[in-house]
């Protein structure tokens, strides 16, 4: 069997929020998938490590980490702070492009979250996996280049009370449990969970991750009082489109999108592209 995998990292958080919006408090909650060949690994991770040389070589050659740990994280890229910094964004451009190139294509849960009736972070987070692999099971399912998936997330908290074991014990109920969850049989395993420092596709999934919430935060929430300005970020889409799934076939009637967007504002659901 062939096997993609299928990296996830999160932007924003699921955490409550406020309005108008206090520093530090995010109205919107994505979480990511980027789906790759995993027997072509090697080659990307050197192919990436080069492209992070380009474009920060003052950042590497460091005493102390590995140039592959060194992690040029998406917020930084896509912040409205470094609008400015024309290195930052022809990077950001050049690695959307790159994983195009790569073949690559993307997933992504976003939340608009409420602020007067928050649901809790948890159950955000692992409703939002759920939505992930419902895309990822139909990607495989049409793939002539893949029989199965597995996912590898960024690591949130460890431990035996830590999040990454109850969103592992949320997946298995829900493909062993749920009658839905049960038909999704190209997804193997439970989710595995990896440091992004030695992972470099959970590297790329946070600068998707951070792509897409700009972009999606200054489509849907410009207006939020308190917002930042991330109109910058309107150029960004064309690259996100790009590597976004879209189904070949119809579910239900209607073509799906890998991303879809939940706004819990209301009583207001939205799926598909921008």
């Amino acid at each position: 069997m062939t096997t993609a995998v299928i990296y996830v990292d999160e932007a924003g958080n699921p955490d409550s929020h406020r309005e108008p919006l206090v520093s530090g408090e995010t109205p919107l909650f994505t979480l990511t998938g980027v789906a790759f060949a995993l027997a072509e690994w090697r080659l990307r991770d050197r192919a990436f490590l080069r492209l992070k040389r380009q474009f920060f070589p003052d950042m590497m050659g460091r005493p102390d980490k590995r140039d592959e740990e060194v992690e040029v994280k998406g917020r930084d890229l896509t912040s409205p702070r470094q609008r400015a910094s024309a290195r930052r964004r022809e990077f950001n451009r050049r690695v959307l492009r790159f994983i195009d190139q790569s073949g690559g294509k993307a997933f992504a849960a976003t939340f608009l979250k409420s602020a007067a009736i928050p649901m809790s972070s948890r159950s955000l987070y692992t409703k939002a996996l759920q939505i992930l692999v419902e895309r990822i099971s139909l990607y495989v399912a049409e793939s002539t280049a893949f029989d199965q998936a597995i996912l590898i997330c960024d690591s949130r908290m460890k431990g035996v009370d830590g999040l990454d074991i109850e969103v592992a014990r949320s997946h298995m109920s829900y493909i062993f449990g749920h009658a839905t969850g049960r038909t999704f049989t190209n997804i193997v395993e439970a989710p595995l969970f990896a440091d992004s420092r030695l992972t470099v596709g959970l590297q790329l999934a946070d600068i998707v991750a951070a792509n897409l919430y700009a972009s999606q935060y200054n489509y849907y929430l410009q207006a939020t009082p308190g917002a930042l300005d991330y109109g910058h970020a309107a150029a960004l889409w064309p690259l996100l489109e790009a590597i976004q799934f879209k189904s070949a076939g119809q579910v239900g009637g209607f073509q799906v999108f890998g991303f879809r967007v939940v706004d819990q504002r209301g009583d207001r659901n939205s799926a598909g592209s921008q």
